[in-house]
């Protein structure tokens, strides 16, 4: 189990490009701010405080959204390794059934 969990702490193939699109789109949305900033236009301040604001509540939510979803992932995997360790018996005929019936829907095509 603990090597469940440090997996997930290093994050699956999808997670990671999701956590490395969300950063590339960050640091570009930050980039183009910053190339604004010199910009003395009204309208363009406003719009640039604006982007600046719902860009901090982004990654407010983000970080929390994604801290939510580690901490299920791991209580998920807790209980799932309480119920195979109590029920092995239970868990090695789901998984036999399981493999059957992809075996059987394989086996038609």
């Amino acid at each position: 189990m603990e090597e469940a969990l440090e997996m997930g702490k290093r994050g699956s193939r999808n997670g990671g490009a999701y956590s490395e699109e969300w950063k590339n789109l960050v640091a570009d949305v930050e980039d183009l701010v910053k190339k604004v900033a010199h910009v003395d236009d009204l309208e363009i301040a406003e719009i640039r405080a604006k982007v600046q604001d719902t860009l901090k509540k982004a990654k407010g939510t983000a970080k929390e959204s994604f801290a939510n979803v580690r901490e299920h992932a791991e209580d998920v995997s807790e209980v799932t390794d309480e119920y195979v360790h109590e029920n092995p018996w239970a868990v090695i005929g789901i998984a036999a059934a399981v493999g059957i019936v992809i075996g059987f829907i394989a086996g038609r095509r």
